[in-house]
């Protein structure tokens, strides 16, 4: 189960199809449209995590719900200020920058610790 939970390939394609229309000079109404898809599919992960971490009674669940809570505000912000200033160099080095490192770091060390403790019944 905790494989499952632990998939993020919807979220990861979101975020390489933003990528690619930031690339592309698309219209903004697209990349409203790709930034809402993005930020739908990361709650949507972050929830079925918490779910499971519930369920399991999860001993670090405040610590990793905290970080993925976290992620969401600043991943909210940045939308926040995409709509009021259309800077797309600004957009495109938060997404490949700071947010791609938090999540390749979240991934291989909260996300990839938890699934192993909860596969394991730990």
């Amino acid at each position: 189960m905790s494989e499952d939970v632990f998939d993020q390939s919807r979220f990861v394609q979101a975020h390489a199809a933003i990528l690619e229309l930031l690339d592309s000079d698309t219209t903004e109404d697209s990349l409203n449209e790709a930034l809402t898809t993005m930020q739908s599919s990361l709650q949507q992960q972050f929830s079925k995590e918490d779910q499971a971490m519930q369920a399991a009674a999860f001993g670090p669940l405040d610590a990793h719900k905290k970080d993925h809570d976290q992620a969401l505000e600043r991943l909210s912000a940045r939308i926040a200020q995409w709509h009021e200033t259309h800077d797309r160099k600004a957009l495109l080095e938060y997404l490949e920058g700071p947010f791609s490192d938090w999540f390749v770091r979240h991934v291989n060390t909260r996300d990839f610790i938890t699934a192993q403790r909860l596969s394991l019944g730990v």
